[in-house]
């Protein structure tokens, strides 16, 4: 455990900035058994980042020989799409917001610890557990892992690459977690219980654990302490709130009921998230449609005359349901299809304040200092 360097960046801003693990093959500090090297290289770019996240939100056949192959996606679950299977392509803004909660978006960076790396210049950041870039690429990247599918000096030495890669994983999880919704990968909501196994299928990321409190609201950045929220909750989170306007436009993304979820280590097939945060349903949002997959054709999107959000601000005090269930509308767990109306990205969205200047201000903070809680805490993922 490092909790002691965990606790030393949360008493200085400065320090925090400067954070960057890379526990390379060649350190004497790598005791978790990574097995490749760090490579040199300098960090792209908040616009260099936006040419990467677009590429792999196209997907393998748009990215090619530059990442990893990934299989066809499956969609549908008769919800009422019968099922089939189609080229993998990813919301952008699901992307982004993982690369933030897993890395703050940085795939190079100059090493803040183990102590034989610091002063060296600007290499692949690693974290204690081997967890490999901006995607933190973990699986495969250790010693006494099976030689994995993809190039593993290239998830080290490559951004897109290792974002691609990262992609092929977040694959695996939608293909073994069950439907959410009618499993439209243009659907960011239908990503919930893929973006919880890309952490780890376990109780410790299910939102019904009672280590939460039933009275959270959305989780923002900066202001949602440290085991207080599971991972998927995080990265909703970061989707509603980026670091600036310069990193994505906000999207209000919705929640499913507590109740449709049950307490096993993964989710049942859930119903279309309607929640308006993640414990209450005392209001109620509309599901999003990528901004980068809106004109992915294909069949007919869900959507009827329900109660869109009329915008209430979650985590600035909606109160939360007092007990298991709320009182909202009835979810389709009885049979009854709850209403969902389709909201398409929209023209403008108030995203939090935010210089947009360089990769020490205030958002960059906020996500470096995820990325040091979320390494610290990790354990056992499968990643």
């Amino acid at each position: 455990m490092r909790a002691v360097s965990l606790a030393a960046l949360l008493l200085s801003g400065h320090a925090l900035a400067q954070f960057c693990p890379s526990y390379t093959l060649s350190s004497s500090g790598n005791t978790g058994s990574c097995a490749v090297e760090a490579v040199p290289g300098t960090n792209p770019t908040v616009a260099q980042w936006q040419v990467i996240f677009d590429t792999v939100s196209k997907g393998p056949s748009f990215w090619g020989s530059s990442g990893p192959s990934v299989s066809n996606l499956g969609f549908g679950c008769n919800r009422p799409t019968p099922p089939g299977s189609g080229p993998a392509r990813f919301p952008c803004e699901l992307i982004k917001a993982i690369s933030m909660q897993e890395s703050g978006w940085k795939q190079f960076c100059a090493p803040s610890q183990p102590a034989d790396q610091v002063g060296k210049p600007s290499q692949t950041i690693i974290s204690f557990d081997c967890g490999y870039g901006v995607g933190q690429v973990t699986s495969g990247m250790r010693s006494f892992d099976a030689t994995p599918s993809y190039d593993r000096s290239r998830v080290a030495s490559d951004a897109l690459y290792n974002l691609a890669t990262g992609m092929q994983i977040l694959t695996d999880k939608w293909r073994v977690t069950n439907c959410v919704g009618d499993n439209q990968p243009r659907i960011v909501e239908h990503w919930y219980s893929a973006t919880w196994a890309y952490n780890g299928l376990s109780t410790t990321n299910n939102p019904n654990n009672p280590n939460f409190l039933t009275t959270r609201g959305v989780c923002r950045p900066g202001a949602c302490p440290s085991g207080s929220a599971p991972y998927q909750e995080r990265v909703w989170g970061w989707m509603e709130f980026p670091p600036t306007a310069n990193h994505w436009r906000g999207i209000r993304p919705a929640y499913p009921r507590l109740s449709d979820i049950g307490t096993a280590s993964r989710p049942m097939a859930l119903p279309d998230p309607t929640c308006a945060g993640p414990a209450s349903c005392t209001a109620t949002r509309t599901l999003n449609l990528s901004e980068c997959l809106s004109d992915d054709g294909g069949t007919a999107l869900p959507g009827d005359a329900g109660v869109a959000d009329a915008g209430a601000n979650v985590d600035a005090g909606v109160t939360p349901d007092a007990g298991p269930r709320d009182a909202g509308p009835t979810s389709d767990d009885g049979g009854t299809t709850a209403p969902v109306v389709l909201r398409a990205a929209p023209t403008s969205f108030p995203v939090p304040m935010g210089c947009g200047c360089s990769s020490a201000d205030a958002g960059g903070l906020l996500a470096l200092l995820a990325f040091a809680t979320h390494a610290a805490r990790r354990r056992g993922r499968n990643l």
